[in-house]
This record gives C-alpha cells, sequence and structure tokens, in this order.
C-alpha cells in the first residue's frame, strides 16, 4: 500500500521539473544560435562574397585580351589603308616639309609611351569608364604605330610615299629609340623605388623621360632630310645642262596651296605648289612649269584627270603656248612652254619646244626620285640641233 504523503511529494517534483524545462526552452528560442566551429559536412562551407577591387576590375581585365585581338584584326585587315590615311594626312597638316614631317614621324612611335605614362601616373585616379577608355585609347595608339613598323622581312622605306618619307623615316626610327630610352628609365626608377623606398615622389623620373624623348626628337629633326617641296629643294640650280642644252632659271615662287595657278578650283585638294621658269640658250623657248603637290597618289592622278583640256596656267606672260600636263607620284605637273618674244607658234617649233618642257620636267622629277636622267628624244620631241 502507498503512503499517500509520499505520492504528493513526487507528483510536486515532476511538476517543477516540467516548470523548469519550460522556462529554459522559452530562453533557447530567443537567444542567437551559436555558429558551430567546423562547416556542417552536408551543406559545405558557406560562399565567400568576391573583393570589391576583383569586382571593379573583372570587365577591364577582359576588355585588355579583346583589345588585343582587335588590334592584330585591324592591323591585318586595314593596316595599309590606314598608314596612307594617316601619312596623307599629316602631309596636307605639315606642308610635306621634311622637318614636319620627321616631328610626325616622331610621334607616331612615341605617343603610346607618352599615353602609357600618363594613364600610370593618373590611373588610381580615374574611374572604372575612364579607365576603360584609356585602354582603348592606348590601344588605338599602339596601331598607329603598329602600321609604321615594317616587318621582318620589309624595309622601312617601302611603306612610305610622298616626297618626304625619308624625312618620316628618320623620325620613326629616332622616335623608337627615344620610346626604348624612355622604357628603359622606368624600369630603372621602378627597381629603384622598390629596394629603396623614398619618402615622396619628385620629379627625377619624369625628368629623365622627357629628357629622353626630347633629345630624340631634337636627333630626328635634325638628320631629317629636306624634302624637295620647294624652288630651292626641288630645282636649286639657277643654271643645268640636259641633252646637251643649257637652261638658266629667269623665275621661281613657293606657294602654300595652288592658288592663281589655273582658273576655278579644278586644283581643290593640293597642299603646295612650286612655280619656275626656265629659258634655254640655243632657242628662244621659255619654259614655265607648275608642280602642284596632293596629300597622295591617288589624289593627283584624279585631279589630273579632271583637268580640263588645254587649260593655260594663269600668271605667266602673254603668247600662245603649248599646255601639257602629267603627273609623277603626289604631283600634277603642269607645263606651257612657248617662245620668249611671245610671237605665234609654227607647226614646226612645237618639236623644240616640248623638248625644253621635257628638261626641266625630268630636272624636277629627277630631284623627287633623287635619280637626274636626261631625256630621251622620242615621237618628234628633240632638240633644236641634232
Amino acid at each position: 500500500m502507498v503512503s499517500s504523503r509520499g505520492g504528493r511529494r513526487r507528483s510536486e517534483d515532476l511538476v517543477a521539473r516540467a516548470a523548469e524545462e519550460m522556462t529554459a526552452g522559452s530562453e533557447r528560442v530567443g537567444a542567437t544560435p551559436a555558429v558551430p566551429d567546423t562547416p556542417d559536412p552536408v551543406r559545405g562551407a558557406e560562399p565567400v562574397p568576391p573583393a570589391a577591387g576583383a569586382a571593379r576590375f573583372g570587365p577591364l581585365a577582359l576588355l585588355v585580351p579583346a583589345g588585343i585581338v582587335a588590334l592584330v584584326t585591324l592591323r591585318i585587315v586595314f593596316g595599309d589603308a590606314l598608314r596612307a590615311r594617316i601619312d596623307e594626312s599629316a602631309c596636307a597638316w605639315t606642308g610635306c616639309t621634311g622637318t614636319g614631317m620627321a616631328v610626325v614621324g616622331w610621334l607616331l612611335i612615341t605617343l603610346p609611351v607618352l599615353w602609357a605614362v600618363v594613364a600610370v601616373v593618373l590611373w588610381s585616379r580615374l574611374s572604372a569608364p575612364a579607365r576603360g577608355a584609356a585602354v582603348l585609347v592606348g590601344l588605338a595608339f599602339l596601331l598607329v604605330a603598329w602600321v609604321h613598323v615594317p616587318g621582318r622581312r620589309a624595309a622601312l622605306y617601302l611603306l612610305l610615299d610622298g616626297p618626304a618619307a625619308g624625312a618620316t623615316a628618320t623620325g620613326i626610327r629616332w622616335g623608337g629609340v627615344g620610346a626604348g630610352l624612355a622604357g628603359v628609365a622606368l624600369v630603372v626608377l621602378t627597381a629603384r623605388t622598390e629596394t629603396r623606398p623614398r619618402p615622396a615622389r619628385g620629379p627625377i623620373g619624369p625628368a629623365l623621360v622627357a629628357a629622353a624623348l626630347l633629345g630624340t626628337l631634337a636627333v630626328a629633326v635634325a638628320r631629317a632630310e629636306p624634302a624637295p617641296v620647294t624652288v630651292a629643294e626641288a630645282m636649286p640650280e639657277r643654271t643645268f645642262r640636259a641633252a646637251g642644252d643649257t637652261l638658266r632659271r629667269t623665275g621661281g615662287t613657293d606657294l602654300r596651296g595652288c592658288a592663281g595657278v589655273l582658273a576655278g578650283d579644278v586644283l581643290h585638294g593640293c597642299v603646295r605648289t612650286v612655280r619656275v621658269s626656265y629659258t634655254t640658250d640655243d632657242s628662244d623657248a621659255v619654259v614655265h612649269l607648275a608642280a602642284v603637290l596632293y596629300p597622295g597618289e591617288r589624289a593627283a592622278r584624279d585631279r589630273r584627270g579632271r583637268l580640263p583640256r588645254g587649260a593655260a596656267q594663269l600668271g605667266i606672260p602673254g603668247g600662245e603656248t603649248i599646255t601639257v600636263s602629267s603627273t609623277t607620284g603626289n604631283w600634277v605637273l603642269l607645263g606651257s612652254v612657248g617662245h620668249a618674244d611671245g610671237r605665234s607658234l609654227a607647226e614646226a617649233d612645237r618639236g623644240y619646244l616640248l623638248w625644253a618642257a621635257k628638261q626641266v620636267a625630268y630636272r624636277f622629277i629627277g630631284r623627287q626620285v633623287g635619280l637626274l636622267v636626261a631625256p630621251s628624244a622620242a615621237d618628234g620631241v628633240g632638240p633644236r640641233t641634232p
């Protein structure tokens, strides 16, 4: 028989224990669960979010290889056309002078280096879109330089055209020297900074780069060949002999453009004009040559094909003349020849008059190509006294 007193004691213990367990459970519900030290083998480790810097430079990192692929493709497909367009624009801008084209050639090679230096210095201050634009501009400068660099089995002079091709080549070569020196200076300065840190950056680095670049620019300008685009370079002799005749210069002018050479606007797009007059000692022929320069050979041929037949030069002494035209490289040659006293032309006079004009034209062409060759008599055109 069980005592009633003992049964009541046991019932009170069970009730108190249940109340304590309910109180402890309510406290655990409101508390923050503890994070286990080791990851759950079933769920695995929680993913780590990417760093802010990696997310920012991700698209830019993809832009560089894509730009390099595009650079190679553009070089293969459009390299020749791009080089011709750049050189023609530079000729029109500088007047095809030797000094101007030497500076252009130097800039073609050094611009990628200059842009890279500026981009590196300002990189930390640029936003993400600005950095992408800086990379694209740098690739464009690199493409412009690349199309002016010959391949392994090519030569630089084969890539360039125009009367100032030699000066442009000189600028390109010395621009390459300047770019190399600037690169070496940057590498040396970077190595010294890493091994011997300085409290503050000074002007030594930029000064060395500027000295390397400007020094090579000065050498390129000094060594550039004068382009034969003026009277002093294209027709320097006051008197010259050709095929037994002696020709003496009676006038010469240089023009920027071609205003006043022909009536109207038929010579549109020209860069400059060389005008000379020569007379012969063994006859009374007088030759007036106007050589009109265009940025490219295609433009010269196209403009000569559009000239009106028998278009006479303006500004020459009166009298009947024979007018001829031709092209040589970037030049359109306009020749007018007649008697020194302006008398009418007889049919028997045409041969030796055109012979004098041919001699002057050959002299001009010889200065352009660097090879003076006397013309040969043919098709009834020859000296007055064989």
